[in-house]
């Protein structure tokens, strides 16, 4: 009997998972309608297109293996970013006031570069 639930299997699976915010990506270079909402809301409009292309660069580096380690660290600066963002949001939405998702997913993709192989505190 074979084993599919190996440390690599779990690994891969977890980045598949993060490999759909290449569509939260998306949805901010094609200009969604949420998206300039969100960007609109603090002024940051003109940034929308930046953020996004920098959230899609971290996502691909975090796929391949060699550039995992760097897409972790790239990861983890944006969602530090978008905890930050959340946290001094001011307006009336409370779906924007929430640091609770990107807290969550920077958690997760810690998780996942473990599980993947990187062990920051040793071998």
């Amino acid at each position: 009997m074979k084993k599919y639930f190996t440390r690599k299997n779990i690994g891969w699976a977890m980045t598949g998972i993060i490999a759909l915010l290449i569509g939260s990506a998306i949805t901010k270079l094609i200009g969604a309608e949420k998206a300039v909402y969100m960007f609109d809301a603090n002024n940051m409009s003109d940034w929308r297109v930046i953020v996004g292309i920098g959230e899609l660069v971290a996502v691909i580096l975090f796929i391949v293996p060699k550039t995992m380690r760097f897409g972790a660290l790239m990861l983890s600066a944006y969602f530090g970013g978008a905890i930050v963002y959340h946290m001094t949001y001011t307006g009336n939405d409370p779906d924007l006031q929430s640091f609770f998702v990107p807290a969550v997913l920077l958690v997760f993709i810690w998780a996942t570069t473990w599980v993947r192989g990187f062990n920051p505190f040793g071998e």
